[in-house]
């Protein structure tokens, strides 16, 4: 059983038509329920889910834009501000990513000894080297499973790397362990590469693919492998839940947890050095990257203690009156 750190969901939400006004499950079969009765719905009415209404939404998108474009034109300027920042807060809450991370000061990275035993489960090599390209060089879950062999330059170890969220193009060196690694992987399973087009990390298995779908690992399967081997080396950890109408568990460790460690990783073995560190997770804004860098529980201990070490605190005073200025 996953360890479960926090609370359950705070309540669940029910989602209403922007077009309608809710009713009750009995107002829908024709009865109306007095204010003081609860609605008694079937499983089949209360079952709606957010993609259906998300269908029904978008095929109504005409009559719909034609109503907001109808507000705009007649809303007073103060119930128009008001519905311009509903729309707006329900576009951050949805698409938008959150700057301050809801999990707080908590670890998000691998530590070693995690990091040690996860591999550990590993067996099979292309997930070991997949992951692996999270751990050791930063790459996003998306960025990993697209890892085509022309992206690798043979005489520099160089790794090109087309970052979505950014929309430029990186590169970053291979160490040699696992250049040689990958090196050995393509000679093994050449002609699977072959077949899906150059994709280090293939796959054929239909899924959920639709026509002319990369024939590479999907990020949802990479996913649910990394759960999968997080399951069976007993690191599951669930520390809440999501808000929304179906809350659904967070986990301390995600794919993007081996990020977490390789930017860390990287910083610590450089000095701290920040600036470097950005440069190395492909950030744009030192900010993001600092979220991204965990200091140990116990070098924060430590640090607490040294900080308030009396005896430390008394010589430094000595030494700062010993100094004539």
């Amino acid at each position: 059983m996953p360890k479960v750190m926090g609370m359950g969901p705070r309540g669940s939400g029910v989602t209403v038509s922007s077009t309608q006004q809710p009713v009750s499950c009995r107002e829908m079969d024709g009865q109306t329920a007095s204010s003081t009765q609860q609605p008694e719905c079937t499983k089949a009415q209360s079952t709606r889910t957010n993609r259906e209404i998300s269908k029904e939404l978008t095929h109504n998108w005409p009559k719909i834009k034609g109503e907001l474009e109808h507000y705009g034109r007649y809303l007073t300027k103060w119930n128009l501000v008001k519905a311009i920042t509903i729309l707006s807060e329900a576009r951050k809450y949805r698409f938008l990513r959150r700057r301050t991370p809801k999990y707080g000061s908590m670890n998000k990275a691998f530590t070693d000894e995690e990091l040690e035993h996860f591999f550990s489960v590993i067996r099979d090599p292309k997930l070991h080297l997949l992951f692996s390209y999270q751990a050791i060089l930063g790459l996003r879950i998306g960025e990993a499973v697209r890892v085509h062999i022309k992206d690798i330059n043979l005489k520099t170890r160089e790794l090109r790397i087309f970052t979505e969220k950014s929309g430029k193009t990186d590169y970053l060196l291979i160490p040699e362990a696992l250049f040689d690694r990958t090196v050995r992987y393509i000679n093994a399973y050449d002609k699977d590469i072959a077949a899906a087009r150059g994709f280090l990390f293939f796959s054929f298995a239909r899924g959920r693919r639709i026509h002319m779908t990369e024939s590479h690992y999907t990020t949802e399967t990479a996913r649910k492998f990394f759960r999968k081997y997080a399951q069976k080396a007993k690191l599951e950890e669930i520390y809440g839940y999501s808000a929304g109408a179906k809350p659904h568990e967070l986990r301390r460790l995600t794919p993007h947890s081996l990020r977490h460690y390789a930017i860390t990783n990287f910083c610590r073995k450089n000095g701290g050095n920040v600036m470097l560190a950005a440069k190395f997770a492909r950030h744009t804004n030192l900010q993001i990257t600092m979220t991204y860098i965990h200091a140990k529980k116990e070098e924060l201990y430590e640090s607490i203690e040294r900080a308030n070490d009396e005896n430390l605190l008394r010589r430094v005073r000595e030494m700062q009156d010993e100094i004539v200025v």
